[in-house]
């Protein structure tokens, strides 16, 4: 959904006037903002989970359970940020700035009263919800501080920040989400060295330092975008009658964009969810084996996600254009390029899963064996999870999105929920036999999603709507 680097270099890439069109080069040239933004996101991640890793499992099992649910569920509700972008791209290409900049502020204002709901919410339930699926005692008194401590920290800007950011990129500016993600990110690695071991001088606050770090770097995040919306003098006149009083007709066209989408999160991050809930049941040992296992998994996903996103754009743009065949064979090499990239990623996993896992250094050696066990079974997933990742996103670029979450919604009610139970509750198998449950769910995803795009009546796609008929 990340559209244009700018409004003056989107014209030329589209290169839809003389057909001088080169599907790999366009695709390269959209994504490296894409893969740094969210590199630096993945280091942090990475490094957070490899600070807390040094202070045990426990420790571990809270800070990664507790910010898994804080953040997927933001996630969940931040797709009005899809919405947004959505909405003000198409405004941004029609040149109707006035209504680009009303769109931002409604979907800016509903996400505000969302986090104020969210906040009241975590505050009165959090602690509750987390006892009724934690086990282990220690575990449990971790995840709540962390998740407490996080939340009110600023991790409740999360929901904001997405819209800003969506905003932004709808104007067709990538580098400026990305600038803002490179400070944030820097702050929280500085803020974990610090307040997690009590460096130079500041206090060794462990789990709550960790959640201290990352919840005030989602506030100056969202500082600084707003910052950039309301004082930067750009081509979106964002002012606060953006915001209020607020537009029913507005805010309709903006849920109508965002429901579909979130509807897609809630069935990925709802699974991740259930999935980590059930693995806690497991032990202390198993989730933070399991949680530095994604941890590491994630390095793989930064072209995944960067090139999904190409895709989404580029397919959408040669539809626009008229160029059908273009469109067809821009979605099969966005494919090509991430499923290669990842593959090799993969590799390094399959055969040097102990160099990769000696990044988190876990005390316990029963982490390292079980994490090196999933990481193995990671790296033959690789292949699986770029097809399920880029189709979808081409197939969105097409217009489709129902095609894509009826999919992951299938995949994790009939393939991946059902399977873990019987592993957890059933065999009590140890957590890396989850890994392969996993692989099999991204490998019927991946099959899907090529016969929809493969069988797509491209001649019957019609092009992108333009400001006439966005409504």
């Amino acid at each position: 959904m990340f559209k244009k680097k700018s409004i003056q270099v989107h014209k030329p890439a589209l290169a839809g006037e003389n057909g001088n069109f080169r599907p790999v080069y366009n695709i390269i040239v959209l994504s490296w903002p894409l893969v740094i933004e969210m590199g630096l996101h993945t280091f942090v991640w990475i490094f957070d989970t490899a600070m807390v890793m040094r202070l045990g499992a426990a420790e571990a099992t809270g800070v990664e359970y507790g910010a898994l649910i804080l953040f997927n569920s933001l996630m969940i509700l931040g797709a009005l940020g899809i919405g947004a972008n959505a909405l003000v791209a198409r405004y941004t290409g029609a040149n109707d700035m006035k209504n680009a900049a009303l769109t931002g502020g409604q979907a800016l204002s509903v996400s505000l009263l969302i986090t104020i709901v969210y906040a009241g919410l975590g505050a009165l339930f959090g602690n509750l919800f987390f006892a009724s699926i934690i086990r282990d005692s220690a575990s449990l008194a971790f995840t709540q501080d962390y998740f407490n401590y996080a939340l009110f920290s600023g991790g409740f800007a999360l929901l904001p920040l997405l819209v800003c950011s969506g905003i932004i990129r709808g104007t067709g500016n990538t580098r400026v989400p990305m600038i803002i993600a490179l400070i944030a990110n820097t702050y929280n690695v500085i803020g974990d060295y610090l307040l997690i071991f009590g460096h130079f001088g500041f206090p060794e606050l462990g789990v709550r330092g960790a959640a201290l770090a990352t919840g005030s770097a989602q506030l100056i995040a969202l500082v600084l975008s707003l910052g950039y919306l309301f004082f930067h003098k750009g081509i979106l006149p964002f002012t606060f009658k953006s915001l209020f009083p607020l537009h029913k007709s507005v805010i309709k066209k903006i849920l109508r964009f965002s429901i579909p989408a979130g509807a897609e999160e809630l069935t990925l991050s709802g699974s991740r969810v259930i999935s980590a809930s059930w693995i806690t049941m497991l032990g202390p040992v198993a989730f933070a084996a399991n949680a530095a296992a994604i941890a590491a998994e994630a390095i793989s996903f930064m072209p995944g996600h960067a090139l999904a996103i190409a895709a989404t754009t580029l397919v959408s743009q040669r539809l626009g254009a008229g160029f059908i065949a273009q469109a067809r064979a821009t979605g099969y090499w966005a494919v090509f390029l991430g499923t290669l990239l990842m593959t090799s990623v993969g590799m390094l996993f399959l055969f040097m899963p102990f160099a990769v896992m000696s990044l988190f250094d876990p005390p316990d050696p029963e982490v390292v064996r079980l994490g090196v066990l999933c990481l193995q079974i990671a790296g033959v997933t690789q292949p699986f999870i770029a097809l399920s990742m880029i189709f979808s996103g081409a197939l969105k670029g097409t217009g489709d999105t129902k095609g894509p979450f009826r999919i992951s919604l299938y995949s994790n009610l009939f393939v991946r929920l059902p399977f873990m139970y019987v592993i957890i509750f059933t065999l009590e198998l140890e957590v890396y036999y989850i890994w392969w449950v996993m692989t099999l769910q991204y490998a019927v995803s991946a099959l899907l999603l090529y016969i929809r795009y493969r069988k797509k009546n491209w001649d019957e796609l019609e092009p992108k709507p333009t400001v006439e008929n966005v409504g």
